[in-house]
């Protein structure tokens, strides 16, 4: 069984970089974004099962790249990665569908385990 497609968006190469290795490590295939707007792009070409954007970017934020995405595609799960960890931004993340919420700095097995519930409630939704 082949591994789901993921996109990491993340204005910091550093952290692409290290949730690439992560998710790759764990048998997804990854691409990465180095802001929302290259993200669109990216998804308007692409089929992706999963999103992982962190939310302060400085092109475009990641909720407002999640609005835009989930206007479009309905089927891509979300996860939201940022050092910012408010209520009212978790509140936000799930009102556009963002199944997960993870704080930074996070652990490999955090960022792992947060993909994997994202997309477990994925295939449960389309069940």
């Amino acid at each position: 069984m082949s591994k789901e497609n993921v996109l990491v968006v993340d204005d910091e190469e550093v952290i692409r970089d290290v949730c690439e290795q992560i998710l790759a490590g764990e048998g997804y295939r990854v691409t990465t974004a180095a802001s929302g707007k290259e993200a669109l792009h990216l998804v308007s070409e692409n089929a992706f099962d999963a999103v992982v954007t962190d939310i302060m970017m400085p092109d475009m934020s990641g909720l407002e790249l999640l609005e835009v995405i989930k206007s479009t595609s309905m089927d891509i799960s979300a996860v939201v990665i940022t050092g910012l960890g408010t209520f009212d931004m978790a509140t936000q993340s799930d009102r556009l569908g963002a199944r997960e919420f993870v704080v930074k700095p996070f652990t490999p097995d955090e960022l792992s385990a947060a993909v994997r519930k994202a997309l477990d409630g994925r295939l449960i939704g389309q069940g």
